[in-house]
Order: structure tokens, then C-alpha cells, then sequence
């Protein structure tokens, strides 16, 4: 594929502490999109349980969590395909429909980079003509934009920000649509990797033949057995949202409407701000034309606001 892979990495706060002279204590990160949500006992109680079978491995797959996914996104078990993260599950739908010599249609640009690194990957290449599927982020990553579906077919529709819209393509999945989620952002599990997709029958018993027998830690599973017994609350991140926009327009700003956990903020020097931010110890993400702020707690918010002024 020509042209140039983006590369989605981060440095650590450790990194990026001994970077700018600063403690790791003293960074605060507005450049994941996840939850600043603490482990609530639940979770906690459910890892020590798992533990005490660590030594095992999850035989016979994780019909506890598909079925826990099932009642959640309201699906049959057959329809879901489990990954280690949403990542895990681009790679393996490209890969899946899409090899040397075809193409992959992105939708939005920019976007999130990891559909161009999983085209790259099966070694396919990018294009809008007769593409043997397209990919979309809904809400898109980075803008928060929650544009129209394409309608092409077979489709991948990154639902990793679902919980905060509350749109979704998962009524469409005997269509020809892979609806993928994420147990990284509003669950606050990012570190656990824990991903789902939802598909038709078919298509979904193809592509858990081509996944890894074990694609999960158990430990992980569990994790994301107890979140969905009680899923979080998004009014508190959405209200704040809101708050953050209106204070950023104060200031001159003009954040994209957003329909997300994060804001994109239009600027002329992306990669200049983010680097004038960092040495206050605030890390954002610079994108194409602006930068991108995950919505955190009103403190936080504002420590970020005043070095914007």
C-alpha cells in the first residue's frame, strides 16, 4: 500500500514526565478518550475470584461473557466475536475480507488511524473504488462528528463511543453490517483489552473461526462481566462536555459539536499547542487541524482551560 502508515503510539507519563521535568503524578492525560472512573468493588471481587483459576485456561471459550454481551446489546450469543480490544477486531475483519489486491474504502478524514495500519496489515490498499469493505468510526474519531452510515456493504461501523450517543448500527447486522465496540472507554477497562463485534450469524461464526482460540485473559472477561452488571452513568461526562465546549468558546475557540467523550478543537499549529500544553504537564492529542481534549472532571477541565489562556 503506498503512502505513508500512521502510527497510533503514546508515551507513557512516565515519559512524558521525565520529558518535561515534571512528576508522573503531575500529568494529567486528555489524549485516551477513557474514563477516569475508579475499579468499583464489584470488579475488584470478581479479579480475586478469577484469580483462584489463574492457573487454568478459560476451556470452553466464554459463553458467561458473550452472553452477558447478548442481554447488553441485545443479540444472540452467535452474534457476538470477542478481541482483545477494539483494535484486535479491525485487524481480523480486514484481514478477513480483504487481502493483496483489493481495496478498503475509510470513510471520514481524518479518522482513526488504525483502520489505515489494519489495510496495511492485510496487505490490501486504501480506495473508494469497488472496495471489498469499507470501515467507519460512528462517532468518528477524532472530530465527534456522528455522520450519516455509508451505504455500502459489507460494512465495519467502530462503535468504540456508543454508550455516549446512543446511536448505533447493531440493527443492522443481518445486512451486511459489523457493528464493533469497546469495553475501553466508557467501562474504563482499557488496560483490561477487552473488545466485542456484533454480526450476523454467518459472519460471525466465520470470523471466531479465524480469531484465536483465547483471545481473552480470563481475568479480563471477568472484568467485563462485572461492568456490565451495573453500567456507569454518562450524564456527568456528557453535562461536562457541554460545560468544557462553552468554556472553550469563551475563549475563542470553536470545539466541533460532539457527540463523544472528547472534543475537537480547531487550531492553526496542532503539534505546537499539544507540545506548549505538555510542558504545563497537560497531554492532549494533535490531530489534523486541531487537537483533540477527552472530557475529564470539572478540576481537571480547568487546570487545562487556564493554560489555554
Amino acid at each position: 500500500m503506498a503512502g505513508k502508515i500512521l502510527s497510533y503510539d503514546a508515551p507513557s507519563t512516565e515519559e512524558i514526565a521525565q520529558r518535561v521535568g515534571l512528576r508522573a503524578d503531575e500529568i494529567i492525560r486528555f489524549d485516551g478518550n477513557t474514563s477516569p472512573r475508579l475499579l468499583p468493588s464489584t470488579r475488584a471481587e470478581a479479579l480475586a475470584e478469577e484469580l483462584a483459576r489463574i492457573h487454568t485456561y478459560p476451556h470452553g471459550g466464554y459463553p458467561r461473557l458473550e452472553d452477558a454481551i447478548a442481554n447488553y446489546a441485545g443479540v444472540s450469543p452467535e452474534n457476538i466475536v470477542l478481541g482483545a480490544g477494539a483494535d484486535d477486531l479491525i485487524l481480523l475483519v480486514t484481514r478477513a475480507f480483504a487481502g493483496p489486491g483489493d481495496r478498503v474504502a475509510i470513510a471520514n478524514d481524518p479518522t482513526y488511524p488504525m483502520f489505515q495500519i489494519a489495510v496495511w496489515v492485510a496487505g490490501a490498499e486504501i480506495g473508494d473504488e469497488d472496495p471489498a469493505l469499507t470501515i467507519c468510526c460512528r462517532p468518528n474519531n477524532p472530530t465527534g462528528e456522528l455522520d450519516e452510515l455509508p451505504s455500502a456493504r459489507p460494512l465495519v461501523v467502530d462503535e468504540a463511543y456508543f454508550e455516549y450517543a446512543g446511536e448505533t448500527a447493531a440493527g443492522l447486522i443481518d445486512d451486511g453490517v459489523i457493528v464493533l465496540r469497546t469495553f475501553s472507554k466508557v467501562f474504563g477497562l482499557a488496560g483490561a483489552r477487552v473488545g466485542y463485534a456484533l454480526a450476523g450469524r454467518d459472519v460471525a461464526a466465520e470470523l471466531n473461526q479465524r480469531q484465536h482460540p483465547a483471545p481473552l485473559s480470563t481475568l479480563s472477561a471477568a472484568l467485563a462481566i462485572a461492568a456490565l452488571q451495573s453500567p456507569p452513568d454518562v450524564r456527568p461526562i456528557l453535562e461536562e462536555r457541554e460545560r468544557l465546549a462553552e468554556r472553550l468558546r469563551s475563549l475563542g475557540y470553536e470545539p466541533l459539536p460532539s457527540h463523544a467523550n472528547f472534543l475537537y478543537v480547531p487550531v492553526g499549529q496542532p503539534q505546537g499547542l499539544a507540545e506548549q500544553l505538555l510542558r504545563h504537564g497537560l497531554a492532549v492529542r494533535p490531530v489534523r487541524g486541531g487537537i483533540r481534549i477527552t472530557i475529564r472532571n470539572e478540576q481537571d477541565d480547568e487546570r487545562l482551560l487556564a493554560a489555554l489562556q
